[in-house]
């Protein structure tokens, strides 16, 4: 398996398309959990840490489920 998508005419690394999909899914979450208010107590350093933690997680196992056989 290439580590490159072709897009139009250009190769993209396999991986930035994971930590896009990751992004997206870290700001869904996001917006979910504010909409229901289970955010209203959560201190901001547990935050700031939280979510690039769970963006690298889900880009991974993107990684690992889409592109590793």
């Amino acid at each position: 398996m290439e580590p490159s998508i072709n897009v139009l005419g250009a190769y993209f690394p396999d991986w930035l398309f994971c930590m896009a999909g990751a992004t997206v899914l870290c700001f869904l979450l996001h917006a979910v959990l504010e909409a229901r208010g289970w955010l209203a107590g959560a201190p901001a350093h547990l935050l700031a840490l939280g979510y690039p933690a769970l963006a690298t997680v889900l880009s991974l196992s993107a990684w690992l489920v889409f592109f590793q056989h």
